[in-house]
């Protein structure tokens, strides 16, 4: 059985671009989702 290659978000964004701009409740579903990763790193360089 051959391995799936497995992609990142990033990859998964760019191949999708044009129809996720095309989508304005797409854009915010991948806005929430990058600030919350922002926040989570933020919150971590704050606790070291």
């Amino acid at each position: 059985m051959p391995k799936r290659k497995i992609k990142t978000y990033q990859q998964l964004i760019q191949e999708n671009k044009e129809a996720i701009m095309g989508n304005p409740k797409l854009m915010n579903v991948i806005y929430d989702r990058i600030d919350r990763k922002h926040q989570k790193n933020l919150q971590e360089q704050n606790n070291t």
